[in-house]
């Protein structure tokens, strides 16, 4: 019986395909994003825009509560525990198949899925910082992944602007596009 619930690991060691310079990448990239996001809360205010360019660019602070493409808004119990399994399933078909992409694709969505992770542990409090929680206590507290780069958008694909995003969110487009560039489509069908 406890051979049905047996993990079969990957036969190539954990660090050869995860070498300490990636994870040191990962970790930087996600503090980075993080930083930013702290610093984001620390000069605005909640839902305050500021334009850089003009209308074209501008800094605006938002909060998703949510998890890809709007679910679990304000719940951030199934966001963060979707978010966590998309983690661990991306760890684990990295490992499993090692060979499939260019590893710094990996590195970028693993720093941008780490940060928006981390970022979901806290409680916002614009102008003040932070704190551990998942429940605002009181008026001018949010939950929520911290968003700032707000840009125009042309009106003719749907959306006036585009969805706000983060540095996390940048490095996770990024990786996503090494990926498709550098994998091996013809082998991925073998599989």
């Amino acid at each position: 019986m406890s051979n049905q619930f047996k993990i079969n690991l990957p036969n190539i060691p954990f660090f050869s395909v995860y070498k300490p310079h990636y994870l040191a990448f990962v970790v930087v990239g996600m503090l980075c994003d993080l930083a930013s996001k702290y610093w984001v809360i620390l000069k605005m205010n909640a839902y305050e825009s500021i334009p850089v360019l003009g209308e074209f660019f501008r800094m605006s602070l938002t909060f998703n509560t949510g998890f890809v493409f709007g679910l679990f808004q304000n719940n951030p119990f199934p966001s963060l525990f979707a978010t966590g399994f998309a983690i661990v399933f991306l760890v684990f078909y990295r490992w499993h198949n090692s060979d499939l992409g260019n590893p710094w694709g990996w590195n970028f969505v693993m720093a941008g899925a780490f940060g928006n992770f981390t970022d979901k542990f806290f409680v916002k409090i614009p102008g003040s910082g932070f704190r551990f929680g998942f429940i605002p206590e009181k008026f001018g507290e949010y939950i929520g992944v911290v968003d700032f780069f707000d840009f125009d958008w042309p009106n003719f694909l749907f959306v006036e602007r585009w969805p706000a995003f983060n540095i996390a969110d940048s490095f996770v487009s990024i990786g996503i596009v090494i990926l498709l560039i550098t994998m091996d489509w013809k082998e991925i069908d073998k599989k």
